[in-house]
């Protein structure tokens, strides 16, 4: 476990006391529910562009990535491709963990 600490106004100070723990679990799924919708977006922008090489080169990343064509262009398709799945993995992974924090 992991212990988060908020910092508030001296103002809300009162109003935080008498508040339970419970409001603070559902701002932070509330927060989580955001942050899905916006990864999901951005990881379905990349499934999207990963589909355009599958069809561009007939075969999927890691097919690819073991025969890459020697020319100029394969090898700049190669590296923005390998971007495009690294990134894609880590939002993948982000929302594993966005779905456990929402209890999913």
């Amino acid at each position: 476990m992991v212990e988060v600490t908020v910092r508030v106004p001296r103002d809300l100070k009162d109003v935080i006391a008498e508040t339970s723990e419970t409001i603070y679990v559902e701002a932070l799924k509330e927060v989580a529910r955001k942050r899905m919708s916006n990864v999901q977006r951005r990881l379905n922008d990349l499934r999207n562009k990963d589909a355009v090489y599958e069809r561009k080169y007939g075969k999927p990343y890691a097919e690819f990535s073991q025969n890459i064509p020697d020319t100029l262009k394969g090898h700049d398709d190669w590296i923005e491709w390998s971007y495009l799945v690294k990134v894609a993995d880590e939002l993948t992974n982000k929302l594993e963990k966005l779905e456990l924090l929402l209890g999913e």
